[in-house]
């Protein structure tokens, strides 16, 4: 498939030398005149070696262009006599234009967005677009719930049920919810899609790299056999869709792992449900499992018709595999952080750990480490909430800032270190006198935790491990083969 790759401003001071030598992948770039008010378009399309893409988003549309047509006019048409190979003209600001520049049709992509939302008439509006003869219809709808996510890819059961080079109609929707959608709509409709020049420089909320998109959907030509996916509040930085679509691309598998974001809870029920009755399944993807995160655990755990044992005890899942009646759950964290712990030399029978959280993660851990042979503390900031999670779990309740005499194993389980600049669920003399720590989180950058333990001289296992082998689990639960294991650590650096 092909990739439309954006330049904005923040991908360069000088904007000609990046259009001069555009990231690997790109077949077409996007020019966004809006955020390049003064730029020389001639020479900009000169300058880049692969077809270009005119682009005048206005600000009606999300952009920071003129809302006006006649002053949109004259940009695009210099685009056009800058030998722009496509232009972009938005179908409520450009539609006299396509006569008037003396455009062909297949110059031509026929645009509409919504940065606000998504609107109960939006097949109306594909339908009316449709009937432009325009090479490609765009229709980029902003979307805040399941329901708006459904929407937008029922169009494309509507409207590109046929083969991929008839196809005309680009659907997906901005923000994290719709991020889905744009792993999706180059597999159900036009084998294309837009993506970012780099991390940093999305042109549209939600906008990914063109090696995020292809580590996904590279391995796949049309929609996948099954669909599985990573659901939690908010999970447009989850790596678990490159874990296991590297597991899916080293065995041949043509299935496709995504992350759905779901704000509001009450929607679960679309996803938390008997195979082949998900919101997925409505519009024609089959979904087979999900990866479960923040704050969700605890939901799936007693949405789950079976349950293993350690979910029951932890009252919280991670993994839930639909099936024909109900769904069955398990917690993985218990694996993801015993072997962790295992593959930097440290076995947990025998040893005092110390679980910082309450949540679903750290309940998951506490029982993993129990079950392993560890002597497990469970410590957080409401001493009310430990002690009663701690009696279920049947471990050892600390009170908040209290440490055991020996404290061999910490593991934090909060979302501390999520974000840069974020303390350590521990101190530094608890850090010291430890024999190995566990960090269940990552970030973008290394956790104040870990740098820690790594500045001490102690092995730590860091979240990207912890994630890596709780995913080993889920895929083969998921998939019911072995997973392999090198080429998805290699797809999280690890």
């Amino acid at each position: 498939m092909d990739w439309i790759v954006s330049l904005t401003p923040e991908v360069s001071e000088d904007p000609f030398a990046a259009l001069a030598t555009p990231p690997e992948g790109a077949a077409v770039i996007e020019l966004r005149l809006d955020l390049f008010p003064q730029i020389d378009i001639r020479a900009a399309v000169s300058a880049c070696p692969l077809p270009v893409l005119a682009t005048l988003r206005s600000t009606a549309e999300g952009g920071r262009g003129a809302d006006d047509p006649a002053l949109r006019a004259g940009i695009l048409a210099a685009a056009r006599d800058a030998g722009a190979a496509l232009i972009d003209l938005e179908s409520a600001r450009d539609g006299r234009l396509v006569n008037s520049l003396g455009l062909p049709p297949e110059q031509i992509v026929l645009s509409w967005h919504d940065p606000a939302g998504t609107p109960n008439d939006l097949e109306r509006i594909a339908a009316e677009l449709l009937e432009s003869p325009a090479r490609m219809v765009k229709v980029v709808p902003t979307a805040g719930s399941l329901a708006d996510l459904e929407r937008v890819l029922s169009l494309h059961r509507r409207y590109n049920n046929r083969r991929s080079h008839n196809r005309r109609l680009m659907t997906f929707a901005m923000g994290a919810v719709g991020i889905a959608s744009r792993y999706l709509a180059p597999l159900l409709g036009p084998p294309l899609g837009f993506a970012a020049w780099r991390d940093g420089a999305a042109a549209a909320p939600g906008q990914l790299t063109v090696a995020r998109l292809e580590a996904a959907v590279g391995h796949l030509t049309g929609p996948p056999r099954r669909l599985f996916g990573v659901v939690g509040g908010d999970v447009s930085r989850s790596l678990s869709p490159a874990l296991h679509n590297a597991g899916y691309r080293a065995l041949g598998l043509p299935d496709l792992f995504i992350p759905v974001s779901v704000p509001d809870p009450d929607e679960l029920i679309e996803l938390f449900t008997d195979l082949g009755t998900t919101l997925f399944d409505r519009v024609g993807l089959a979904a087979h499992g999900w990866a479960v995160t923040t704050p969700y655990k605890d939901i799936a755990a007693a949405a789950a018709e079976v349950a293993a044992p350690r979910v029951r005890r932890a009252e919280a899942a991670n993994t839930l595999v639909l099936r024909d009646v109900g769904m069955a759950a398990d917690n993985t964290d218990a694996d993801g952080v015993v072997a962790s712990l295992l593959s930097i030399g440290i076995d947990a029978r025998g040893r005092t750990a110390v679980v910082q959280g309450s949540g679903g993660a750290a309940r998951g851990a506490a029982v993993g480490l129990d079950l392993a042979g560890a002597e497990v503390f469970l410590r957080g900031r409401d001493a009310e909430r430990t002690r009663e999670f701690a009696e279920m779990l049947e471990v050892e309740p600390l009170e908040p800032g209290a440490m055991p005499d020996r404290a061999e194993i910490l593991v934090n389980a909060t979302p501390l270190g999520t974000r840069p600049g974020d303390a350590s669920a521990f101190s530094g003399a608890e850090v010291d006198g430890a024999v190995a720590v566990v960090d269940m989180v990552y970030g973008d950058q290394e956790t104040a935790f870990i740098a820690r333990a790594s500045a001490a001289g102690i092995p730590a296992a860091d979240g990207k491990t912890v994630l890596a082998y709780q995913a080993f689990a889920q895929f083969a639960a998921f998939t019911t083969t072995m997973p392999p294991k090198e080429a998805m650590l290699r797809a999280i650096g690890r």
